[in-house]
């Protein structure tokens, strides 16, 4: 069993599929879906985590800021409705709940627009030590947009939460033209597990090479860095072993979400001791099936379902 808080960014998603060239000036252009969607690297992660948990006797709670407003008592009640614990999530009057314009192409990709709104107000001061003692492990989504949680103040959760002693993971966003490294680096000797993607990796690390960026992930204290390879897979390494893991073949509709469903699923096989390899394919899956639904969270998928596609499909590719 374990108790899992998510702390970061919190926001609306307005996710529009297809957009594959943005309107002139002045004009317009039709899309054929759209839909306002439980969005932000911490409440996609939680729900992630909500229903990978709840066949495991754990628990998902959302730590983050909202505004006083209606998107943010939307927000609120979906992941309710999810089975998150949204009593660390804080109101903010005055301010309005963040909103994210995801653009999605024919072929499932995406590019954001972000209005940070509330997620710029969380400190370190929002998640005191009588809420991080409540769980047994903390992730920490989207520092790299949290300019309250970004550098020193991120590690001071980061060290107080290890102190009290919970596991810590990390995933980050850029946010050009702030410092990645900067603003990731002070974490890092008190993270357990480093979970980027491959152009955070290259931004918080300055190298192109996959191994260099594994080899400076160890050696800033992260005992799993797992770097995630969008349709290569994902690479994942510890002090004594390598896993590379390609991706399962799928029809994507929408990767929004996918990284974080990626997530959820490592850290949730991290905490119950899995092996390496078995933790890069069962992460795996459950990015592929996140990315058969339009949205973060319509594709997230529970962890039996997780493990059934991760199997058949194996089996798939060692017969084929």
């Amino acid at each position: 069993m374990a108790n899992v808080l998510c702390a970061g960014f919190v926001c609306g998603d307005l996710v529009l599929r297809p957009v594959d060239e943005l309107p002139p000036a002045g004009g317009n252009r039709f899309v054929q879906q759209a839909q306002l969607t439980i969005g932000g690297c911490a409440a996609n992660t939680a729900v992630a985590f909500a229903r990978l948990l709840a066949q495991r006797d754990g628990t998902s709670a959302l730590a983050g800021r909202i505004g006083r407003n209606a998107l943010g008592a939307l927000l609120r009640q979906a992941l309710g409705q999810e089975g998150v614990d949204v009593a660390p999530l804080l109101d903010t009057p005055g301010t309005a709940t963040a909103i994210n314009t995801a653009l999605v192409t024919s072929s499932g990709e995406r590019s954001f627009y972000v209005y940070p709104g509330a997620c710029d107000l969380l400190i370190p001061d929002d998640l005191p030590d009588s809420l991080l003692r409540r769980y047994d492990h903390l992730h920490l989504a989207a520092v790299g947009a949290l300019p309250g949680l970004a550098g020193i103040a991120g590690a001071s959760v980061a060290r107080r939460a290890r102190a009290l002693g919970l596991s810590v993971s990390l995933d980050i966003t850029l946010n050009p033209p702030r410092d990645t490294a900067a603003d990731v680096g002070p974490l890092l000797p008190h993270v357990d597990l480093l979970l980027p993607n491959l152009a955070e990796a290259q931004a918080m690390f300055e190298s192109h090479d996959v191994d260099t960026l594994l080899r400076r992930g160890l050696d800033s204290g992260a005992r799993l860095v797992g770097i995630k390879l969008g349709s290569d897979g994902c690479v994942l390494a510890s002090g004594h072993q390598r896993v590379d893991m390609p991706a399962f073949p799928v029809d994507v509709v929408d990767t929004c979400g996918a990284g974080d469903a990626w997530t959820a699923a490592a850290v949730t096989t991290w905490l119950a001791g899995w092996p390496l390899v078995e933790i890069a394919r069962f992460a795996n899956a459950a990015g592929a099936l996140c990315t058969l639904a339009l949205g973060a969270t319509a594709g997230m998928a529970g962890f039996e379902t997780v493990r059934r596609f991760a199997a058949a499909a194996s089996d798939r590719h060692r017969f084929s």
